[in-house]
């Protein structure tokens, strides 16, 4: 049986009053329909990563380069691409990498105890990403990964890197950073939190030679991950 459209449309009109609105997509932990049913509630901030950074950027051509693997809970979510090669300074034995990750042939595991990048070969890497890491290194070695990763990626290739921002740490989650994480750059303290901050960590990327795509991609509100490209 046709559907009568004039009665379709006529049915919408008076049914939301003032207008249909649910949610502000700009609100990151907006209330809504979906956040108020425990089945489709708001879905992981590791997922929203996931979705933007890693599910549309990682193929089967992608040479992948991932700083700070741990685990290898993002190495697995990459395992699409033609190639990994996880760096950290934690062996992987000690990490549980090839248990948790399988050993594979397409997966190279790099222990280094620099930030020179020696081991890993020129002009090789189509894609680079770091979730969880750089959070904990300082600013001045991050700046160090910034210069000599730049002669292991190729031109084009897609980075992003997920930093610690005091400010906007304590803006979201409306809790004041103390603690190791007052310490000057120069005190390492295992696991500590260094504010390597968006905007500086933007400025020496560019600096560096680096384009900005986003200064905070927004899948992470208390942590920027900035996504930027190896012209």
């Amino acid at each position: 049986m046709p559907v009568d459209k004039d009665k379709e449309v006529a049915s919408f009109r008076g049914l939301w009053k003032d207008g249909y609105f649910d949610a502000d997509p700009l609100v990151p932990f907006a209330d809504s329909s979906y956040a108020r049913d425990d089945k489709v509630g708001h879905i992981s901030v590791y997922h929203a990563t996931y979705l933007y950074c890693i599910q549309q950027h990682v193929h089967a051509d992608t040479v992948a380069l991932e700083l700070g693997p741990g685990r290898g809970a993002w190495t697995k979510s990459m395992l699409g691409a033609k190639e990994i090669w996880a760096v950290d300074a934690v062996s992987a034995e000690d990490n549980k990498f090839w248990e948790y990750v399988g050993k594979r042939n397409d997966v190279k595991y790099v222990t280094v105890n620099d930030f020179l990048c020696r081991e890993l070969p020129d002009r090789h890497f189509t894609y680079m990403f770091s979730f969880g890491c750089l959070c904990h290194v300082s600013f001045p070695n991050i700046a160090a990964y910034a210069e000599n990763l730049w002669a292991k990626l190729r031109p084009g290739a897609v980075c992003f890197w997920m930093v610690a921002d005091y400010e906007q740490f304590e803006r979201v989650s409306k809790r004041k950073i103390s603690g190791a994480g007052r310490l000057p750059d120069d005190k390492p303290v295992p696991g500590r939190w260094f504010d390597a901050g968006k905007r500086r960590t933007c400025e020496m990327l560019g600096a560096a030679g680096y384009r900005i795509v986003h200064e905070d991609i927004g899948t992470c509100p208390r942590d920027p991950i900035i996504h930027f490209v190896r012209p």
